[in-house]
């Protein structure tokens, strides 16, 4: 059997799911990260935090299931869309915290 791995991104969170081929949702995790406020009006989200969460949810979900990369037959990748990170090139490392839709910045 394969499956469809799926990352939901949102504002609060990240979730993981592995659905089946009858479309099921057979494993399923989630994880919260924190909220960032540095200034009255400002919100942040820190994307080490957040890229650690993915990495782990994709991880126990595979394991929940006992299966590899190899049964992964789709991923699907949802976000916030509005948010905003910007990566240096040369060391794959975040400038700066993700500045959040929320924010007044945005």
């Amino acid at each position: 059997m394969r499956y469809i791995l799926t990352v939901d991104q949102s504002t609060s969170g990240t979730k993981a799911l592995l659905i089946d081929e009858a479309g099921c949702i057979v494993a399923s995790r989630a994880a919260e990260h924190r909220q960032l406020y540095p200034r009255p009006g400002w919100v942040e989200h820190d994307p080490e935090e957040i890229y650690a969460n993915v990495r782990q949810l994709i991880r126990q979900v595979m394991e929940r299931l006992g299966i590899g990369w190899d049964r992964i037959a789709a991923l699907t990748i949802t976000n916030q869309r509005e948010t905003a990170v910007v990566w240096d090139r040369q060391t794959g490392s975040p400038v700066y915290p993700a500045i959040v839709w929320q924010c007044r910045r945005t």
